[in-house]
């Protein structure tokens, strides 16, 4: 204990060596310092194990009542992030605050100058804030006083910062992508979208935030292409026209899975209900399976399905709406496209996926006839499945080792209730809702504006962490749909219509 307390006082005067203290012995290894965990963007904490056994009728449900909470004094945005003992959420009118990671007590309040409108990002001592009035801040993670100020964009950003190898990367809505410098505020280099260094192109804003990973950064313009650069140099390696009308306002996911791959998301052309009563039709003529049936498919049944909507997909690019692209070269890594059909809600691109490269394990949301947590009678066949990045589209042809080899895997039927539906239980699943995924060493979680809950990666069995309310309408605080739950030392820090709160991993 003495040691403990010992590293504890030494954190607060030299947050770097404590930093590298905890990298080296593991310990307070599992903060949450920027949007989706790392700048990969993977959402997957190793450092959690979550307790998988609580549900939304246990006693108490799901992890029961907060540590704390504090109810925020103005809209919250982004994700809240977590490191050094901080818990930081910037506000859309223009404030920064940071709580103390074990009470929730206010440390401290700054003015950023202008609405925040993405997460944050907590890294060596400092708090980087970006702000609609094009700046970019670094606020002391002690006491919020301001250590630099970049001010190379000519618009505000709405996409959130990556921080790797002592930089910070993000793009901004005047179509610059910047690399910034973390300990000068210097910018390293700026990439112009459309620029002279990107002919062909159209100049287009930057709103989704960027991926990084081994010497690439990964993002998407509005121009629909993504993009790939050199993070020390920012010397374009490719660009890849995708199809859509927009990145929307979320971020790519880069794994070294497959060979090293980079998945992104878009928001369809095709109207919203349109886009998702069409692909309903689709699904329940190509299987002959209505919305309320219990039958969960068997292996040919799946290839069928997933040949059909990948035929689908290639024949009408428009209604394409993820890629999965080889790292090195923007190229599709599969000779077919991925048989995934989109959902989400508000007409936003679909939720981007939760990645495990030391364990080779990959989750998403899609839609199948065949779903297992599908929300009855509104809109049907949206599911939570994994997802296998060494896909191999021969199968649609030979039909050999079909389960270990098709792109979407399904969860085993492990519910207590009729079939496999858990409908609104644990966690809510339909189609034409959007949610944020995020997961740990045992279990993906799904958010969105009733509950966060998920299934154990072992048991195939849901829990729940927190349910809002039995009225879907709203008649409780409601989850902030657009931010995903985050799992770090020990706790789920959740933010709501009320503010944020903290809940323990039950023991």
């Amino acid at each position: 204990m003495r040691l403990k307390f010992s590293l504890a006082t030494a954190w607060l005067k030299m947050p770097v060596v404590f930093t590298l203290l905890a990298d080296f012995t593991g310990a307070w290894a599992a903060d949450w310092p920027q949007l989706q965990r790392d700048a990969a963007r993977s959402g997957y904490q190793a450092g959690e194990t979550l307790a998988t056994n609580r549900h939304t009728n246990s006693n108490p449900a799901g992890y029961g009542s907060p540590v704390w909470i504090w109810n925020q004094p103005e809209p919250l945005s982004g994700q809240p992030v977590v490191a050094q003992g901080t818990v930081a959420v910037g506000t859309v009118r223009g404030r920064v605050f940071a709580l103390d990671e074990r009470t929730g007590m206010v440390r401290w309040t700054a003015d950023a100058g202008a609405p925040v409108f993405a997460t944050l990002a907590i890294a060596e001592g400092k708090v980087i804030v970006p702000t609609q009035r094009g700046e970019l801040l670094a606020l002391s993670v002690q006491d919020g006083s301001r250590i630099w100020t970049y001010r190379g964009a000519r618009k505000g950003y709405a996409a959130s910062p990556a921080v790797e190898g002592g930089r910070v990367y993000l793009g901004s809505k005047d179509g610059r992508f910047h690399a910034v410098d973390l300990a000068t505020g210097q910018a390293a280099w700026v990439f112009e979208v459309g620029g002279a260094s990107d002919a062909g192109a159209e100049p287009a804003p930057i709103l989704a935030s960027a991926a990084v990973l081994d010497g690439r950064v990964f993002f998407g313009a509005e121009n629909l292409y993504a993009y790939a650069l050199n993070a020390s140099t920012g010397a374009r390696l490719w660009r890849r026209r995708l199809e859509g009308q927009s990145f929307s306002w979320l971020w790519p996911v880069a794994s070294r899975q497959a060979g090293g791959v980079v998945i992104f998301r878009t928001t369809p052309v095709y109207s919203h209900g349109r886009m998702l009563i069409d692909d309903e039709r689709f699904l329940q003529q190509t299987t002959g399976v209505s919305d309320a049936t219990d039958n969960n498919g068997t292996p040919q049944q799946w290839l069928n399905e997933q040949r059909a909507i990948s035929q689908r997909l290639r024949n009408n690019p428009h209604r394409r709406s993820l890629w999965v692209l080889r790292a090195t070269d923007g190229q599709d890594r599969y000779s077919a496209p991925e048989p995934v059909l989109w959902t989400s809600g508000s007409g936003d691109a679909g939720a981007p996926p939760v990645v495990d490269d030391a364990g080779g394990r990959a989750w998403m949301t899609a839609r199948s006839a065949w779903a297992r947590f599908d929300g009855f009678g509104v809109r049907p066949f949206g599911d939570l499945m994994r997802v296998n990045l060494n896909f191999d589209p021969n199968v649609y042809n030979d039909g050999i080792s079909i389960e270990s080899r098709l792109f979407l895997q399904y969860f085993n039927c492990a519910s207590p209730y009729s079939g496999c539906k858990e409908a609104w239980e644990d966690f809510h699943k339909i189609s034409d809702e959007f949610e944020v995924l995020t997961g740990a060493s045992n279990g993906i979680v799904s958010s969105n504006w009733v509950s966060v809950g998920g299934v154990d990666l072992s048991s195939h069995r849901t829990f729940n962490i927190r349910f809002y309310s039995t009225d879907d309408t709203g008649g409780a605080g409601l989850y902030g749909t657009h931010v995903g739950a985050v799992l770090a030392n020990g706790r789920a820090v959740l933010r709501d219509t009320a503010g944020l709160k903290s809940y323990a991993t039950p023991q």
